[in-house]
């Protein structure tokens, strides 16, 4: 579906005039005006390039071909193959992006999947067949062949690449400007990430679907495209049916609309009418079936909740805006919750990086509609983005037009950088933004895209790091296991999912006390009950709070019961968040039934616990070493700060 963009013998006046506004005439014997970047035009302007270029990227992505699975893909890989080992999972094939509804979230934490502070009444379900389908077909057809289900995600990878190709090609043409727009998405090293973690594949499908949609809907308005009509909302829906960050797509039509459509705005309004027709009826059924996400302090629906989500947009679009452009992985962001200035360093950098290129390429964008409109479609791309935690997978569709809006932006400067000049302060600006953007994007970006593409290996290490301290011996199954202080929830809940998935032996079940960011203090009351206190409460970090949101605190006396234990929250936090607990279970603590781990320096350890009337402390985790091991020491302590907590004092 690549094609060389070639003029219509049979377009009209008006496609012919749509067209010219869309397409940016090169002259192919230009010669570049600054010499320090001619190399870049040179090597970009060759027959085929952008081809090239984005073959190279599906050639890195390979690079992830033999890491494995691990975490969300055991969860996608029972659901598929309808296993009943952790009940709270079974669902249809196709619902397997639902991961907790009601009855589902008190069946996983029963079974040691969840945590205690769940809300019962949390939701996380997303609606997504067609990405569902794909995995279906992974774990039917080649179920113990790790290697063959990610090159299935390379190739939806292969599909997204080519994709953008085809849509610059349409908007920009062949030339070094097109190329350079490809390289700039697809050698992104966040394009890396999308296919490091296979249950991550439904935003590349859902981003290599919608584009078709952006692509066909520039047909029929530019080319006189007739079937582009019809094929526009077709791929809409289909991009939605993979999954919801689909609807970013429809920033970039409602841009072209205001932007590059010459029609008139009745023509225009129409244009979009279909488009719309899709997202409302998507919307309703998504409504209707029960999808959806409630209660959640990491997932935020924009309609359900519009204050918490402008203030969450306020703070994660710059940071998922710099990233996109240069700066550091907003990834970055979520795991650096326990030091805030970091974070509002991010915030406050990613604000000046935004705003000084918005700056520097104002003056391009006023005369050229076709940046004027890839800016505004990013920019609008990245308000669904900010529905969740920031994270690099989230821009493939803020990249469509930011590739393209930088292109345009490298390509003046090299070409006809007086243009961009029109202040003192602008052209002081260009030098130093340049040298930085193009560092950034064209020579560290493409290094690290491998690396990334291979992040699989670093949750699989922290995973198998975690399940080496929990015995595979069969009369572990007779055991329930007690983690007292597990660095986050997930080196606890994927132990229990991986071996149900794999068959390994497991627990019977498995609970964990608290987080171990912070101190603890366990006094043992009575032979069965452990009072936990911990230094600034518990729930602290963002990962604790996936199915608890912090508009809905606890109250003093909440209990949760569960086979052979029972918490009740004892004393609270100044905002709701539980300060003690006491875990009361139906036998002795010593009970040899009760198998007690802690988590010490890089993996779980037998623990003890204390003697009745006594207090033993386990001291805050050093975080980063919890999460990258001995493979990599940071020259920092990853402890973060004690809160201030007077009633531990």
């Amino acid at each position: 579906m690549i094609e060389e963009a070639r003029p219509e013998s049979a377009r009209s006046d008006t496609a012919s005039e749509l067209a010219e506004v869309a397409r940016v005439p090169e002259n192919a014997n230009a010669q570049p005006r600054s010499r320090a970047y001619g190399w870049l035009k040179r090597a970009l302007d060759r027959p085929r390039a952008d081809l090239a270029i984005a073959t190279l990227a599906v050639v890195l992505l390979s690079f992830s071909l033999d890491t494995g699975l691990s975490a969300d893909d055991y969860i996608h890989a029972m659901i598929a193959r309808g296993s009943s080992e952790l009940q709270g999972f079974a669902r249809a094939p196709l619902d397997m992006y639902r991961f907790t509804t009601g009855e589902h979230t008190l069946t996983l934490m029963r079974e040691g999947v969840l945590s205690w502070w769940e809300d019962p009444q949390a939701k996380l379900a997303f609606f997504r067949p067609l990405s569902a389908l794909t995995h279906y077909f992974d774990y039917q057809l080649v179920p113990d062949q790790p290697v063959l289900i990610r090159l299935h995600s390379v190739l939806w990878g292969a599909v997204l690449f080519f994709s953008v190709l085809a849509l610059y090609r349409q908007l920009i043409g062949p030339g070094w400007i097109c190329a350079l727009a490809v390289a700039l998405y697809v050698l992104d090293d966040a394009r890396g990430w999308v296919v490091s973690w296979v249950a991550a594949r439904n935003a590349v499908v859902a981003t290599a679907l919608s584009i078709w949609a952006l692509y066909f809907h520039h047909r029929a308005r530019a080319g006189g495209f007739r079937p582009g009509a019809f094929l526009a909302p077709l791929f809409l829906a289909l991009g939605l049916l993979a999954a919801e960050g689909a609807i970013a797509i429809c920033g970039y039509l409602a841009a072209y609309a205001l932007l590059l459509d010459r029609g008139s705005v009745r023509d225009r309004l129409l244009s979009l009418a279909p488009h719309a027709v899709v997202l409302v009826a998507w919307r309703a059924g998504y409504g209707a079936l029960d999808y959806g996400v409630a209660h959640s302090g990491l997932y935020i629906d924009p309609l359900a909740e519009p204050a918490a989500f402008l203030a969450a947009l306020a703070e994660r679009a710059p940071v998922l805006l710099w990233s996109q452009i240069g700066g550091p992985w907003s990834d970055v962001f979520f795991v650096a919750y326990g030091f805030p200035l970091l974070q509002r360093l991010m915030v406050i950098g990613g604000v000046i990086a935004v705003v000084l290129l918005l700056y520097a390429i104002w003056p391009l964008a006023r005369r050229d509609r076709l940046v004027a409109f890839a800016l505004l479609g990013a920019l609008l791309a990245v308000v669904p983005a900010s529905a969740t935690f920031t994270a690099d997978r989230l821009l493939t569709w803020v990249a469509i037009g930011a590739s393209l809006a930088l292109a345009r932006l490298v390509a003046t400067y090299v070409e006809a950088r007086e243009t961009l000049a029109t202040t003192r302060a602008r052209a002081l600006l260009l030098a130093p933004l340049m040298l930085a953007l193009v560092f950034a994007k064209v020579v560290v970006e493409p290094l690290f895209m491998p690396s990334r593409a291979r992040g699989n290996l670093v949750v699989r290490d922290i995973i198998d790091r975690s399940a080496s301290g929990v015995p595979t011996a069969p009369w572990i199954r007779d055991k329930r296991v007690i983690y007292v202080n597990p660095p986050h929830v997930p080196y606890a809940a994927y132990i229990a999912i991986e071996r149900a998935a794999l068959g390994v032996p497991r627990p019977a079940t498995q609970y964990w006390l608290s987080t171990g960011e912070a101190d603890l203090r366990l006094t043992r009351t009575d032979p069965r009950v452990l009072r936990v206190r911990q230094r600034g409460g518990f729930v602290q970090s963002p990962g604790s709070q996936l199915l608890r949101s912090p508009q809905r605190p606890f109250r003093r006396g909440y209990t949760v019961a569960l086979d052979g234990l029972e918490i009740e929250v004892t004393d609270l936090t100044g905002d709701g968040r539980p300060a003690e607990i006491e875990a009361r279970f139906d036998r002795n603590l010593d009970d040899e039934s009760l198998y007690w781990l802690r988590w010490a320096e890089v993996g779980y350890t037998r623990f003890r616990p204390p003697a009745v009337g006594q207090s033993v402390v386990v001291p805050a985790i050093d975080l980063a070493r919890a999460m990258l091991g001995d493979a990599i020491r940071l020259p920092i302590d990853g402890r973060l700060p004690a809160p201030a907590d007077a009633a531990w004092e």
